[in-house]
Order: structure tokens, then sequence, then C-alpha cells
């Protein structure tokens, strides 16, 4: 039966199932933009319970690529246990070892992705104003001040027209910034000048910054106390202990993937090519 389920044919199929299977999301994304935007920002659960009542082909589609991939991961730990094991024991040979490594720390990349899904907690577009604080589970964020040097009409265009003027000429990511402060029990944990592509990080949490926002009505004019820059920011809130574990080991894979193919890498025999 091991054999079987670490045999390679099984895992060519469950290759092509799988990019089938994404295949045909990036073609249900272009008619359900919403719901796999949706699925980025919340909970899977939330979303599986959201989404069915809706459009119950698309957790379809979800449950068939988890089971593809359920499968691809049984197939790598068997070969891992049933060969590649035993092919290291047998030669002794360092690049072997480094081969089962490898498998290994693949198997643990894939937990890791299934464990994110299940576990943790994450709040997605989340507006906040300077002066406003918003809670998220045992803790509280709260945005001091918001700045954004460039030309606010960019923020005020429609949102196909938006993604073109978001240029590195238009926007300068390292001039706008929202300062935050992450608290819990009223102690202050971290605080943090946060930009685009720059999130604030306190062990498993992390807030990033998505865009930043014109108040759309007067009450959220006043509760941003009538400033000068009534700008606000929306943020992505997560929250899991598995994070920090999955990017150690997805750093320790990338190492143990250059040391094998440093020590299986052939140079190109030139003397073939040389006219005798």
């Amino acid at each position: 039966m091991i054999q079987r389920l670490s045999s390679v044919s099984l895992t060519f199929y469950s290759l092509v199932v799988l990019v089938l299977l994404m295949g045909t999301g990036v073609f249900l994304n272009l008619s359900h933009k919403e719901a796999f935007t949706q699925m980025n920002e919340v909970s899977i659960f939330t979303w599986i319970t959201t989404t069915w009542p809706t459009t119950p082909a698309l957790v379809i589609w979800f449950f068939l690529l988890c089971l593809v991939a359920t499968i691809l991961f049984i197939n790598a730990l068997c070969c891992s246990l049933d060969r590649q094991l035993a092919l290291a024991r047998r030669s002794g040979r360092i690049k072997n070892w480094l081969f089962f490594i490898l498998h290994c720390l693949f198997i643990l990349v894939l937990i890791c992705h299934g464990l994110i899904l299940l576990v943790g907690e994450k709040q997605s577009r989340v507006s906040l104003f300077p002066g406003q604080a918003h809670s998220f589970g045992p803790y509280e964020i709260i945005v001091s001040d918001v700045v954004f040097m460039d030309d606010t009409n960019i923020l005020t265009a429609p949102k196909n027209k938006q993604r073109q003027l978001m240029t590195r000429k238009n926007i300068h990511i390292h001039e706008n910034y929202a300062t935050l402060t992450l608290l819990k029990n009223k102690k202050v944990l971290a605080s943090k000048k946060v930009r685009m592509l720059s999130p604030l990080r306190y062990r498993s949490v992390q807030i990033t910054l998505i865009e930043f926002v014109i108040p759309e009505s007067d009450n959220q004019r006043s509760d941003n106390h009538q400033l000068d820059n009534p700008l606000g920011v929306v943020l992505t809130l997560t929250h899991n202990f598995l994070s920090r574990f999955f990017f150690l080991v997805y750093g320790v894979m990338i190492l143990v993937l250059t040391g094998f193919t440093a020590m299986t890498w052939k140079k190109p025999d030139t003397k073939k090519g040389e006219l005798i």
C-alpha cells in the first residue's frame, strides 16, 4: 500500500489535477472576484459558511483543491519514508541525505499551509482614522497619525483607474505612512510608522497597511476630530502563532535546496565541443 501511495505516477497525476484545478480557479476568479477577495480577508470557516449559500460551486472547487493537495502530501510523506530514507541509509552520501531532508521540509511546509488555514485569527478591511482604536482579540490597535504626501485625488478615483495611477511616479510608499500602536491590557507592546509593504510585526501579530482612504461622511470627519488631514487607512490584522515557524521552515528549506543544487550541479563538458 505504501509503495502505491509513494509511486511517481500518483505524484504526476496529482500534480496534473492540481494544475488543472488552479487553472480553473483563474477562470472562476474572473466572474467571482469578490468571493476570492473575501477568501484572503477572513478565516476559511467564515468564508465557507458565507459563500456556500450563494456560490456552492466555489466551495466545492476549494474542497477538491484541498483533497488533491492532501493526496500530494500523503504521496510526499510515503515517498520520503519508503524511498528517500532507504536510499540515504543505503548510500550514506550527503547529497542523498540532503534530498531526504528536503522532502521532510517540504512536508512541514505543506502541514503549516494547512494549519494556517484552520487556526489563528484574521480581520481585513478595517478602516481607522487618527484618534480611533480597534480591538483585535486581546489586543488593541490605535492610529495616532496618517501622512499621505501624494495627490489625494488618486484615492477618490474609481478602483480600476486607481490601479493605473498608483505608479512609482505618483505614489511614494516611503513617504506615506500611518503611526500605529499595539497594546495589550493598556500596555504598549509596539509602535511603528507602518507603510505599504512594511507592516508592524509583534511576535505572532502582523498589521498590514492595505490602502489610504478619505472619509465618506461627515460622521467620520467628526470622529476624526476634524483634523486638517482627514485621511484614514485600511488595515489587515492577523494573529497566528504558526507564522514564524512557517517562515523559519521555509527559509531552511531554501538553504537546503541551495546546498543540494550546489552539490549535484554538473559543469558542462567542454571537451565534447572541441575540434580534433
